[in-house]
């Protein structure tokens, strides 16, 4: 009867087999012990399931995920679990666009790199869609072992012994569901200035920081609270989509005390209209209600101006908790038709740079004076202004044109806005990625003069779409057919 028992026990047992193949010196026993540590009573993967590491097998139909770290190891793991189709691992494999790979195998394939290897990691997301980094003075081990145990969780699990229907099926759909973003997510391993830097231990969430001087830094630290400005993807909850925003985390201090700093640089302003935030803060300067008035009006101003579809007060999300001593100060969906580097990237960057001149500079928050000919927004034209496409696509228009007239390069001569600026009637807006603001009140006056330009040198009329995503009037609002329509008065008067 006890053998019996047994016996039972010795069938109901979940048993797990791992293939290790290496020649950087990572023993089997070494990661065996530490990924059975990782077992418990809270994953599929219990206490009383059995984790074998292996180094050799003839049967790779036997073997659940196979491990793959440097060189020619990294690659033939890659071709057995492929061929098995079976989840692997790969550390620092150096794909290329000629390496044979199954589409099919791609969502089981995942790719561990050294930080240094950023050029390896982008060639090997030419192919598969989720990599994770590990610094370079850390043990590998603490890395491989957690990523080996999620792929038995994640993948192994739900093919050999689940028999939950519903909760094999939410398995499946978050990871189908899961890929579009994870190919959105993988597109910033070339975007300047982002590092990837997930929060050690923390599995699912994909995060790129932007950190243009030092990647190992945060992007700014004030009185113990560390600031970052990032682009983040939780890859088991698909229903969130991608975001990006102000994450605060608190180093030293009262954790209390910091919270309600974090709340005082961004007050809720979740869905508020900005003609009212304005009333609030009429006359205050930010000096007497919220430190955080410059920051808020000032950005949301920079990011609408930037992208024109949107309006950023109905897009700020709040948070609703400083999980393990981390708050965002606000964060925004990144829509699922707007392009990860066009809008979430730039927006961040815009973010950073608002932050650093109205937090950690202080400088004051001009208001604008009340809008006029303000139209109607059109969600479908999804074209950024005040950076460096528009820009250079009006001198590319005008350029095309002169020489289409003159028949010589435009090198030696000068562009419209060096024109405008010798002229003073232009200056550099530097809030913006690429924007200039006329230096006076006349907006008439101002557009005669480019009209005049435009028609003597380059003999055309005048691109007004394109100019506007330029050049803001003086009241640093958009111009929105303001130019062309004061223009069109003037001509109107004098003609009377």
């Amino acid at each position: 009867m006890k053998n019996k028992v047994l016996n039972n026990e010795m069938d109901n047992q979940k048993v797990y087999k791992v293939l290790l193949l290496t020649c950087d010196g990572l023993k089997s026993d070494q990661l065996c012990d530490s990924i059975n540590r990782l077992k418990n009573d809270d994953s599929v993967i219990s206490s009383d399931s059995e984790i074998e590491v292996l180094t050799k097998c003839d049967d790779d139909a036997e073997i659940d995920v196979f491990v793959g770290i440097g060189g020619d190891s990294a690659k033939e793991a890659r071709c057995r679990a492929q061929e098995a189709k079976k989840p692997a691992l790969l550390c620092d494999i150096g794909c290329s666009q000629k390496e044979s790979y199954d589409p099919a195998t791609v969502p089981y394939t995942w790719g561990l790199f050294n930080k240094n290897n950023k050029r390896m990691e982008k060639a090997f997301l030419e192919h598969y869609n989720l990599s994770f980094v590990y610094a370079a003075n850390e043990n590998l081990l603490d890395y491989v072992a957690p990523q080996v145990f999620h792929l038995l969780e994640e993948f192994s699990y739900h093919s050999k012994y689940n028999t939950d229907f519903g909760y094999k099926k939410q398995a499946e759909f978050i990871h189908e569901f899961t890929q579009f973003y994870l190919d959105k997510m993988k597109q910033l391993v070339k975007a300047k200035g982002f590092v990837r830097d997930d929060i050690k231990g923390d599995f699912y969430h994909i995060i790129y920081r932007y950190r243009p001087d030092d990647a190992d830094k945060p992007f700014e630290s004030i009185d113990g609270r560390v600031y970052d400005f990032i682009i983040e993807y939780h890859r088991g909850k698909p229903s969130e989509g991608i975001y990006y925003g102000v994450k605060g985390e608190v180093k030293s201090g009262d954790l209390e005390k910091q919270c309600e700093q974090f709340r005082r640089e961004w007050p809720n302003i979740f869905m508020k209209d900005k003609n009212e935030l304005q009333e609030i803060y009429k006359n205050s300067s930010g000096k007497d209600i919220f430190w955080g008035y410059n920051f808020q009006l000032e950005l949301t101003e920079i990011l609408n101006n930037t992208f024109p579809w949107k309006n950023y007060l109905k897009c700020y999300k709040p948070t609703d908790n400083i999980w393990e001593q981390r708050y965002w100060l606000f964060w925004v969906t990144l829509n699922d038709d707007e392009d990860i580097i066009d809008v979430a990237a730039r927006a961040v960057k815009l973010m950073a740079k608002t932050f650093e001149r109205c937090i950690i500079k202080k400088e004051e928050y001009k208001a604008p004076e009340d809008k006029k000919n303000e139209s109607k927004k059109n969600p479908q034209l999804q074209k950024t202004a005040f950076t460096k496409e528009p820009f250079g696509e009006l001198i590319e228009k005008l350029n095309h044109h002169l020489k289409k007239l003159n028949n010589h390069l435009i090198d030696n001569d000068k562009n419209l806005i060096e024109i405008l600026k010798d002229e003073g009637l232009i200056e550099k807006d530097e809030r913006y990625e690429c924007c200039f603001i006329c230096t006076g009140n006349n907006i008439a006056s101002f557009a005669g003069y480019l009209k005049k330009i435009i028609a003597e040198k380059y003999t055309i009329s005048v691109p007004w779409e394109l100019v506007e995503r330029v050049i803001l009037p003086y009241t640093r609002n958009p111009s929105k057919g303001t130019f062309k329509s004061e223009l069109k008065n003037e001509e109107t008067r004098k003609r009377k």
